[in-house]
């Protein structure tokens, strides 16, 4: 022992932790009786990516203000925080003066303010909002020329490719193609089919003025395989296909032109139920198969197996 006397480990007081309260950001000016962590919730990508484009189309947004801090005013959009810095608010300056400022901030709340995008930050899972910002925003917003209408076909450039459909610019703003309008067959992956910086031509389906969202196709500028099936294929028919997914009740099988049928689990002789369908079969792998029943208006083929084929070896 040296001598030293080392006192016993004593927890902050409350007072201790209302001054932290006091001092720093400040939530409607309320002090709050305990603290609670709480997780950020998930933003989905898509989120982010329409603020991003509601930023690049200069869009004007009405939101009610919930909240603040000594920095600005606190509002909520599609679930994430946007946050509006005092410096950005028309009424800029406030007083210094922690309590006067309090009070001018509180006057906000619940107010409806018409604002614009000025910066997107998944990192920080927050949006930043301007007000004095918004005028600019109105003189500099992209006009909706003539031609851009429903039945359209257009030239543009993709922009990005994600998971769920591909963003193309076509001039004045930017559209989406959803992944389900990408091709007539089956597309797991967008990048398999589609990459930044190429040139496509799309057709426009739907605009949305207000929103400034215009919803694009690519598998309808080509014909629908589905209307001419019957050129095609016919009942009876033996085909060799590539297997495109297996599931637990068969297997979807591309036939031509990104035509799929079924082979359903009862067509496997054996037992009523076929466990591990998957060891048998995996996606890519060809197949003979037989049509079994066309159903054009369902986008239904129903498949079997030709007799030669018909037992099932299990894994």
């Amino acid at each position: 022992m040296n001598g030293r006397y080392i006192p016993p480990y004593s927890p902050p007081c409350e007072r201790y932790w209302q001054v932290i309260l006091e001092e720093g950001p400040m939530s409607c000016g309320c002090v709050a009786e305990f603290w609670e962590w709480v997780e950020a919730p998930i933003v989905a990508e898509e989120i982010w990516e329409e603020a991003r484009n509601l930023q690049k189309c200069r869009k004007i947004m009405q939101l009610a203000i919930d909240g603040f801090n000594r920095g600005g005013l606190v509002s909520h959009w599609e679930g994430v925080e946007c946050f509006i810095p005092a410096s950005h608010l028309i009424a800029y300056p406030f007083p210094a003066d922690p309590t006067a400022r309090e009070v001018q901030f509180q006057e906000y709340l619940g107010q409806v303010m018409r604002l614009c995008i000025i910066e997107v930050e998944p990192a920080r899972n927050r949006i930043l909002l301007s007000e004095r910002q918004v005028a600019e925003c109105e003189f500099e917003r992209p006009q909706w020329p003539d031609w851009l209408c429903p039945g359209r076909i257009c030239t543009g450039r993709i922009t990005s490719v994600r998971p769920f459909g591909a963003f193309v610019d076509i001039g004045p703003l930017e559209g989406m193609v959803h992944i389900s309008e990408i091709s007539w067959g089956r597309v797991r992956h967008p990048e398999d089919f589609l990459e930044p910086g190429q040139n496509v031509e799309v057709l426009i389906l739907s605009i949305d003025p207000e929103h400034q969202r215009v919803g694009l196709s690519l598998k309808r500028i080509q014909p629908n395989p589905w209307d001419s099936v019957y050129d095609r294929l016919q009942c009876g028919d033996h085909i060799t296909g590539t297997i495109v997914s297996v599931e637990r009740f068969g297997v979807f099988v591309e036939l031509v032109d990104g035509l799929e049928g079924l082979l359903h689990i009862s067509e496997f002789n054996g037992a009523d139920y076929v466990p591990n369908l998957d060891r048998a079969y995996h996606v890519g792998q060809e197949i003979s198969v037989l049509v079994l029943d066309i159903v054009p208006e369902d986008h239904r083929i129903a498949l079997g197996l030709p007799n030669e084929d018909c037992t099932y070896a299990s894994a």
